[in-house]
C-alpha cells in the first residue's frame, strides 16, 4: 500500500496530520516555494511532537539557496533524526550534483536518506531532467516527482512508467505529488507509487497556504491506503 505524506509548517499542524492518520511528516514552509525552507526551530518543534515510529522528512529550499558565503544556518544534529531530506534543483548549473554531495557532506546528518527531487516542468525550472537524475552517482535513495510551478499541477509524460521503470531498477522509492487531490488519486494508481505526498489537498479549503484539516487528511489516509505499491 501507498503511504501517505503530508508537508506541515509546524508542531501544531503535524499534531492534526497524525490526528488524520499521516504516514509521513514533512516539514516545509509553502511561503517560501515549492520547497520551501522552515525555520530550524520548526524542525525542532515537529520533531518532538512525532513519535518515533512516524517518519520525518524535511524540505532544504533549493539548492540555490546555499550557495554563497552566508548559506542558510542549521545547528549541529538539527536534522540528524529526520528520515528524509530533499532539496530543489530548479535553476542550477553543470556542476549541480558536486554541489548537492557538497551540501550533504555539510550537513552530516547521518541516517538521512537523501531524495532526489525530479520537477515534472523541469524545462520551466531549469532543473535537471529526471532522465539526468537516473545518471546520477549521488546515492539517493528515492525520488518524488513534484512540481516548481505550483499554479499548475502535475502533468505526466507518455513515457512515465518507462521513467518510473529506471528509477524502480535504482530501487528508488518512488513518492507522487504536484497539485494531487482526491479526486487525481485515481489518475496516479497505475503508476504505484510508494508515497503520496500533499500539502493543499490536506489543508482546509484545498489551499497550500491554509491550516491542516485532519478530515482532508484522514480521507486522503484512506484513499492513498487502496493504492498498490510495487
Amino acid at each position: 500500500m501507498a503511504r501517505l505524506l503530508v508537508s506541515v509548517r509546524s508542531a501544531d499542524e503535524a499534531r492534526l496530520a497524525l490526528a488524520g492518520g499521516a504516514s509521513i511528516i514533512d516539514v516545509k514552509e509553502p511561503a517560501h516555494g515549492p520547497l520551501g525552507r522552515a525555520c530550524s526551530g520548526a524542525w525542532a518543534q515537529v520533531r518532538e511532537v512525532v513519535p518515533a515510529d512516524v517518519k520525518l522528512s524535511a524540505a532544504l529550499g533549493e539548492l540555490t539557496e546555499w550557495r554563497g558565503d552566508d548559506p542558510p544556518g542549521v545547528p549541529p544534529g538539527a536534522l540528524a533524526e529526520f528520515d528524509y531530506l530533499k532539496v530543489g534543483l530548479a535553476g542550477v548549473g553543470p556542476d549541480w550534483e558536486d554541489e548537492w554531495r557538497a551540501l550533504a557532506d555539510r550537513l552530516d546528518a547521518g541516517r538521512v536518506r537523501w531524495i532526489a527531487v525530479a520537477y515534472t516542468d523541469w524545462e520551466a525550472a531549469g532543473a535537471p531532467s529526471p532522465t539526468a537524475l537516473l545518471r546520477a552517482a549521488f546515492p539517493f535513495r528515492g525520488v518524488l516527482f513534484d512540481t516548481w510551478d505550483k499554479s499548475k499541477p502535475a502533468a505526466w509524460p507518455p513515457d512515465f512508467l518507462d521513467v518510473l521503470a529506471g528509477f524502480r531498477d535504482r530501487d528508488a522509492t518512488i513518492a507522487l505529488a504536484g497539485g494531487l487531490t482526491v479526486d487525481r488519486l485515481a489518475e496516479i494508481s497505475p503508476f504505484r507509487p510508494d508515497i503520496v505526498a500533499v500539502r493543499g489537498a490536506a489543508c482546509v479549503n484545498g489551499r497550500r497556504d491554509g491550516d491542516i484539516d485532519p478530515a482532508r487528511v484522514a480521507e486522503l489516509t484512506s484513499l492513498v491506503g487502496e493504492i498498490g505499491a510495487g
